[in-house]
């Protein structure tokens, strides 16, 4: 059996699946048996020269410092040459809502750049709370300014918050057995939430292109080579802008993106179009080298617009290449291909038969590169 530290961190980031035990370095005879549905903390000892076992609790429903203070208890009596019959229930210690929320991120893998907006919005919206005690959150005081939240508001911010929150507090009701409701259930209930936010319209039209195309010409090289890359590609534009060199295969005539916003790692052929840009930016790079270094992905539309380019986002680039695939005829498990969307859990076909690679869609970028 392995010797090790047993900790909250060690069990997050094992991959441990076939059984294992682990024996703690710091308490002797406390261990726990790593299988692929759950991680059980153990007891592993002997009494009066009998070998003696007892399963002691599950991670993460009790934590390491739980499972190890009532391990402690079991070996004391053991040590006495008691065999122990039952465990002795540990008074348990609620994590502030900062700790749990960091907790909840590291469970679930959130992505580090949705942590840091997580991190925000508590520390702007619900700072007053980050460092109290999770069942806090059931008060009625908790429930108030929620309440006051939602009315002073955006309704796109009170979406994220609403989901945030509804979300940990689900999570803590199943891993530490409280029974909080969500006060915006109750919220939703009484007619008080705000209407749900409606995505923002494309602002930049297929008309619009060519003075587009102008505005984006004047400026620099890398900024230019950037945003039409992304109207080619309809990447994200945190997906084109952290682009490396070793993500594009020249020779392949593929380009990967491992990390994206539904977590499948995604690829694109290199078409005419994008080979051109991209061989220019991969000139002299070594394989961790960003391509589009020193461009904002937040300023560069800006930018553009200050030199005669039509009002636009980002986002309308990508929007663009689905309008135009749609218009060409192209069918949805191409275009989602394209843009890396998750067919819904109803479309079985297209979530799970079928299964297109980069180079089959190819000939439809290549169109809508085109139109």
């Amino acid at each position: 059996m392995p010797i090790v530290l047993i900790s909250e961190a060690l069990l997050l980031r094992s991959t441990l699946s076939d059984g294992r035990i682990l024996r703690d370095r710091v308490l002797c005879g406390f261990c726990v048996r790593m299988n692929a549905r759950k991680r059980s903390f153990k007891v592993a000892t002997s009494v009066a020269g009998k070998q003696f076992r007892m399963v002691l609790g599950y991670w993460p429903l009790m934590s390491v410092d739980e499972a190890r203070a009532l391990a402690a208890d079991v070996l004391r009596e053991c040590r006495a040459g008691r065999t122990p019959s039952r465990v002795k229930a540990v008074p348990v210690v609620l994590p502030t809502l900062r700790l749990a929320l960091k907790e909840y991120c590291l469970v679930k893998k959130i992505k580090a750049s949705s942590q840091k907006r997580y991190d925000s919005l508590m520390r702007t919206h619900f700072g007053e709370w980050l460092e109290q005690p999770v069942s806090e959150l059931g008060n009625r005081a908790f429930a108030e300014h929620c309440h006051a939240f939602v009315q002073t508001k955006g309704s796109a911010l009170v979406e994220v918050g609403r989901g945030i929150l509804s979300a940990l507090i689900k999570y803590l009701n199943a891993v530490h057995g409280l029974q909080l409701e969500s006060p915006f259930t109750k919220l939703a209930a009484a007619g008080l939430m705000p209407e749900r936010s409606q995505p923002r319209a494309r602002v930049l039209q297929e008309v619009d292109l060519p003075a587009w195309r102008d505005g984006v010409d004047k400026l620099g090289e890398k900024q230019r080579d950037y945003l039409y890359l992304m109207l080619y590609t309809g990447l994200r534009r945190n997906e084109g802008r952290e682009l490396c060199r070793k993500q594009i295969d020249l020779a392949g005539g593929v380009l990967s993106i491992p990390d994206t916003k539904n977590g499948k790692p995604h690829s694109l052929p290199i078409t005419t179009l994008m080979r051109v840009i991209l061989e220019r930016r991969c000139l002299g790079l070594e394989p961790d080298a960003v391509l589009f270094k020193g461009v904002s992905a937040e300023h560069v539309h800006s930018m553009a617009m200050r030199l005669g380019a039509p009002r636009f986002m980002l986002h309308d680039l990508r929007k663009l290449v689905a309008t135009v695939g749609e218009k060409l005829g192209l069918g949805d498990a191409v275009l989602r291909r394209i843009l890396n969307h998750t067919a819904p859990k109803s479309d079985v076909l297209h979530r799970h038969y079928v299964r297109l690679r980069a180079a089959d869609v190819a000939g439809a970028m290549e169109q809508v590169q085109a139109a």
